[in-house]
């Protein structure tokens, strides 16, 4: 697929695949979903990565465009995520439901329209 933002994880932008490619030599992947321009994993040791473009903070970290998996935070306690256009959510073991990314329709859930690069936690 398209690789023009780096959300193939290959470590280069601009090089699409039209076969499977294998992100780094990881392994323990356990889900993994994509939104427009990124993509976020979680691994079976309970930590969550992200990778391609990060304009909106939807990568949960880092700054910029990002090639490769980058780590969201440092918890190892990340069960699923799930992506959209610009925005990611995921829950933890515990069951907490955590959001980053763009808000401008209030599409995270926080009750505000404010932009969050970093997971902040639902509360209803």
């Amino acid at each position: 697929g398209s690789n023009r933002n780096g959300q193939l994880g290959t470590g280069a932008s601009l090089e699409n695949a039209t076969t499977p490619v294998q992100v780094g030599t990881a392994t323990g992947w356990a889900s993994v979903t994509t939104g427009f321009a990124h993509t976020c994993a979680a691994r079976t040791d309970g930590t969550l990565w992200c990778w391609g473009e990060n304009g909106y903070g939807q990568l949960g970290g880092g700054t910029g465009l990002q090639t490769t998996p980058v780590q969201v935070g440092t918890a190892t306690t990340w069960a699923k995520v799930d992506s959209s256009l610009d925005s990611s959510c995921a829950a933890r073991t515990d069951g907490s439901l955590w959001c980053w990314g763009k808000n401008t329709s209030g599409q995270l859930g926080d009750g505000t329209t404010t932009h969050r690069s970093t997971p902040a936690q639902l509360v209803l």
